[in-house]
């Protein structure tokens, strides 16, 4: 979690389904603790997302909205960005391109 004062981002990888939903939701409601300005989820390592991944970041988008806050999403260019396109939410949420890639070493 390296971001700017007052964002607290969240990554996650592997798969989020109903199966790792109560993990993740807990995940989320750590970094949720202390407020943050700006909660960041970056769900563009995942290899596997189904409506659980959705609602996670519903859920996070209404807390923070009803707290004044602000919740973006980085949905990469894998299962997380189909899923997000294909129910039209990309155009709704706030999403942030992905993270840059760490070049190899000399």
């Amino acid at each position: 979690m390296n971001a700017a004062p007052g964002t607290v981002e969240v990554a996650l990888d592997g798969e989020l389904d109903i199966a790792t939903f109560a993990r993740a939701l807990r995940r989320l409601e750590e970094a949720e603790r202390d407020a943050p300005g700006l909660l960041v989820l970056d769900l563009s390592r995942l290899e596997f997302v189904d409506s659980s991944g959705v609602r996670l970041v519903l859920l996070a988008e209404q807390r923070a909205r009803a707290e004044g806050r602000r919740v973006a999403v980085r949905l990469g260019t894998g299962p997380a960005l189909r899923v997000f396109e294909a129910l039209g939410l990309v155009d709704k949420l706030e999403v942030l391109p992905p993270p840059p890639v760490a070049e190899p070493a000399p």
